[in-house]
């Protein structure tokens, strides 16, 4: 039998626990496609951790954290852009990586400002396959994406 710590090391997912840093170390389906296709945002939990799984206006899906690091406004509410997603507060631009591409006041008050590249989003990988959303949590570089036979063969209807 176990003990109540063994059992708590063994189910616990969220960042800093061992089996939240070995689970991380692999990709984990987060939404199918299909779910994306009526909406540029959608709230996901993955291994203990609320995250923002987003679409721009270019197709390119990302993964981040769930408030804008400005003033904690939620990136549920953000606005996809050609490329990225947009806080609906602020107006602060990150992209996918999570690096902020644009800050519209700050730009205007200060044209050679460089504090954009101070500002960054808690982002994940995200790469799509097989009509699902995979994403990656664990430390960088990730893995290739498996390409599995069941995920990789045409001709196939899944559903």
């Amino acid at each position: 039998m176990l003990t109540r710590e063994q059992n708590e090391r063994l189910t616990n997912v969220g960042a800093g626990t061992p089996c939240g840093e070995l689970m991380g170390r692999y990709w984990h389906p987060v939404a199918p496609v299909s779910q994306m296709k009526d909406k540029h945002t959608m709230q996901v939990r993955l291994l203990g951790e609320d995250l923002v799984l987003y679409k721009d206006l270019s197709g390119t899906y990302g993964l981040l954290e769930p408030h804008c690091p400005h003033r904690r406004m939620g990136f549920i509410y953000g606005v996809p852009e050609k490329h990225g997603l947009r806080c609906a507060y602020p107006g602060w631009l990150f992209d996918e990586s999570g690096r902020c591409l644009e800050m519209p006041y700050e730009s205007v008050e200060d044209p050679e400002t460089r504090f954009p590249e101070k500002i960054r989003a808690l982002t994940y990988p995200v790469q799509e396959m097989a009509g699902l959303l995979f994403a990656y949590l664990g430390p960088v570089p990730a893995p290739f994406l498996p390409r599995w036979a069941v995920y990789a063969m045409r001709g196939m209807v899944r559903d």
